[in-house]
This record gives C-alpha cells, structure tokens and sequence, in this order.
C-alpha cells in the first residue's frame, strides 16, 4: 500500500521537478499565495518562472523600460554587441537548459582577434612579445603574454577542488590581491601589469585574492577547445525575453518600487506610479546599489554589508570597423594597454565585411570618464583611441557608449569582493528577512555572471517555497 506523502514532502519532491522544467502541469503548492519579485534580471526571472510553474501567482516589477537588467544587447548597432553580460560558460547548466527548453538559439561566438600590446607607451605586435625591449617581465615570464599572466594562479588554486570560495579556512588566508601575488612569486612587473586591467576588482591592492582564485578555478573547471563558449545567436537578451514572455503575468516595466513593508501575514509594495502591490512575500533580485534606492526595514547587520559591497566599474565604446585597417601594419586587429584605454576587442561580425571594435575600461581608470557627459566621454576616449591606431579613424564610426556605475538600477557591473569580506558578507547579503527573500549574481554559491544569477533565482525560489509550506 502506498504511503500517502505529507505536504511537506510532497512540496520538495515537486520543487527537483519544476526546477528541471518537468511539465507535469499545475501543482496544488500555490494555495493561492501571492509572490512579488523585484528585478526582471535573469535571476528574478528564473525565480518568477519556477514559482509560476507550481501554481503561484507570480508578479514581477521592474524599474526599467525592457527585461534583463545588466544582459543588454545592443539592438541598434549592427552586429548586435553586449553591452552587459557576454559570456555563457560550457558549464552553464542552467542558462543552456533554459534555452533549449524555450528555443532560443545559440552559437559560438565570432573569435575575437587576437591582441597586440601598448605597454609602456611601446607597441609590441603580439609575435614579438617574448623578446621585445618592452616587455617587462623577468626571463622567465617574459613569454606569458599579459592576458594570460593570471592564469598562473592556478598552478597552487585551492578553489580547482571546491566552489566554497567564501569557506572560513579559506578566507583565513585571504588578503589584498597585490600582496597575495607578491606572497607567491608573482614579480612586480607582472603584478603592475594584472593591474592595469583587473576585471574583478577597482584597484588591485582592494582585490580579494580568494575571489581571484574563485574565477580562475572557475575558468579552470572548464573543459575543450577555446572552453566551448557560446552566445545567443541573435543576442543574449533574447533570453530573458523568452523567459518573460512565458509568465503568466506580464512584466510591469518601468515603474520603480520606492518601499516595501512587511507584516506578519504579507508584504506591501509601493511603487514610483503611487500603485501598491499587496503579496504574501517579495524576491528582490536586485545589485545592491539598486536595492539601496528601496526603503526597506533590514537587520542592523544586514543593512551594514550591505553598504560596504562595492561594485565594478566598467566603460565600453562599441565602434563599428568598415574596412580592415590593421592588415597594412602586420598587427593582429585588438589590442591590449597598459593605459588609460584597457583593452580593444575586435571581432568580426557574421555574414559582414565589418567589425564590431569594444574599448573596454577598468576599475577607477573610469572614474574620470564617468564625470563626463556623454558627448565628452566619448571624445576623450576616441581622441586616445585615434592616437593608438590613427588608421582607425576613417573607417571607424561611434556605435554606443555603456557606462554601468553611473546606471542607478546597476551601480557597477557585478559585484566585487574586499580582501576577506566575503567570510561573512556573502552570507549575510543573501539571508532572508522576514518575508523578504534576496537574489542576484553577488548572492550565487558556485558560480559567476549569467549562471551565477541563475542559481541564485533558484536557489531563492527553494527558499519562499520553503517558507510558504
């Protein structure tokens, strides 16, 4: 005879099949309730649709105008470049499931072209790099090339084994990246040039080393020639408009939530249009700079990390290249600086003669930039962009600017970690309160960016329906 299940294990039983997409129909979980998620980011929106799935009535308000809070496509510049998040891991289970299960085509990406160097105010063409008078590096590093110098870290990676980078033991030994590279081995010149275009951290010496190791070990679980990376073929925002669109509700747009409120039997809403939304508990899928704009009643400790988690700076010049003018100089089309200009990607775009050109810009190198408006900004980037590749200018026409700290629904980029922060500040960011449950990128166990945001939608759909049985 079969024992009947109780409620409660009839919910966690039906929690392992509505995060697989099992389509086994309405389920009895709902009971009615009401939830509200904030941000229709993909972590907000993995979160909607896992409780849409089981029966709940599922509100979703976002501040902006369009779905996919930092994944944004440029639609208006050919080859439709990301301004926001590009990358989609090989072992991005839960961003690949999602699109096949909502037929949203992806590709591997174009390959970008590889990068010469302008270190020093030198140029260095990329094949020359090991024996250039330039290359800083002692001889026995002299044939790293600046891009893959970080790579190195994991040769001792405690995190190649283990995604719990915020692990107590681990954090116990973390300290401010600088210091951390000097500590093994790590010589100064090399060390002067990981700096110079950190991605994880505004300035080197406010770098965890714990969160560097996170990435690396990230990138070295990964598997298969050039990682197997993909894209949306048609642009990443294609998937959480996919995602959107199989609510039930539709996404409110552009209506900001100004306060949220609890009580003992629910949660209010009130958003920027003066509407009010009543539900039995809220998500808020939010970066933190965004959640800070809502009045909100926290616990002291909680209110406290949150204030001190800061978020990455990034500047991108999205340019559109006509004709191959770095052939005529035997230089290999993107480039990597030690300046003021980060980084250029150049990467060709399908089925087109053109380009897509990206100057990327780094951690407090944007400060200045981001002071600017945008007219101002974008000559002051061109005019060094001119100065390093003067063929460029007549074959090259400004597409978009993206500036991601001066954005009040972003604030930065993703999150990034002080040395030792993350022992407890991880932690605390992502705890429930009371009826107010928190996801995004910065609250993920294992993973980063686009599968990091994911995870934490699912891992905070567990926690309201935990709650609500």
């Amino acid at each position: 005879m079969t024992t009947p299940l109780s409620r409660r294990r009839f919910l966690q039983a039906s929690i392992v099949s509505a995060i697989g997409g099992a389509n086994t129909g309405k389920a009895e979980t709902g009971s009615g309730k009401k939830i509200l998620v904030v941000g229709a980011g993909l972590a907000g929106l993995n979160a909607a649709s896992i409780m849409t799935r089981w029966g709940f009535d599922v509100e979703v308000i976002e501040a902006r105008n369009r779905v996919g809070g930092r994944l944004w496509t440029l639609d208006h510049v050919p080859g439709n470049p990301e301004g926001g998040g590009n990358v989609i891991g090989a072992d991005y289970g839960r961003t690949l499931f999602t699109a096949q299960s909502l037929g949203v085509p992806l590709r591997t990406p174009p390959a970008t072209l590889p990068s010469d160097y302008l270190i020093g105010g030198q140029r260095i063409l990329r094949p020359n790099w090991p024996s250039a008078v330039a290359n800083p590096l002692p001889e026995s590093w002299r044939g790293v090339t600046p891009e893959r110098l970080l790579g190195k870290l994991n040769q001792n990676n405690p995190l190649l084994e283990t995604r719990r980078w915020h692990d107590p033991s681990l954090m116990a030994d973390d300290k401010p990246a600088d210091k951390g590279l000097k500590a093994l081995g790590f010589p100064e010149a090399a060390i002067q040039l990981i700096s110079a275009n950190n991605s994880y951290g505004n300035r080197l010496e406010d770098t965890s080393l714990m969160a560097l190791y996170r990435v690396l070990g990230e990138f070295g679980r990964l598997s298969g020639p050039a990682l197997a990376l993909k894209e949306v073929t048609t642009g990443n925002m294609r998937l959480p408009e996919a995602m959107a669109n199989q609510l039930k509700r539709p996404v409110s747009l552009g209506d900001p939530v100004l306060r949220v409120t609890q009580s003992a039997s629910g949660v209010s809403a009130l958003l920027a249009s003066g509407r009010s939304v009543e539900a039995d508990l809220a998500i808020l899928a939010l970066p933190i700079p965004a959640l800070k704009r809502i009045e909100l009643s926290l616990p002291e400790a909680q209110a406290d990390v949150l204030q001190h988690i800061a978020y990455h700076k990034v500047v991108q010049l999205h340019c559109i290249v006509e004709a191959p003018y770095w052939r005529e100089y035997g230089e290999s089309g993107s480039w990597w600086t030690d300046g003021p200009l980060g980084r250029l990607f150049m990467r060709p775009i399908p089925g087109d003669h053109r380009h897509n050109l990206t100057v990327w810009i780094n951690g407090n190198d944007c400060d200045r930039l981001n002071t600017m408006n945008e007219p101002d900004c974008e000559a002051a980037i061109t005019t060094a962009l001119w100065k390093l590749v003067p063929a460029a200018r007549e074959v090259t026409t400004v597409a978009a600017l993206v500036r991601w700290q001066p954005d009040i629904y972003a604030g930065g980029s993703w999150a990034i970690w002080a040395p030792g922060q993350a022992n407890k500040a991880h932690e605390l960011a992502r705890a429930p309160a009371g009826r107010l449950f928190f996801a995004g990128e910065h609250t993920a166990e294992a993973y980063r960016g686009i599968e990091g945001a994911m995870e934490s939608g699912e891992r905070v759909a567990l926690e309201a329906l935990r709650f609500l049985s």
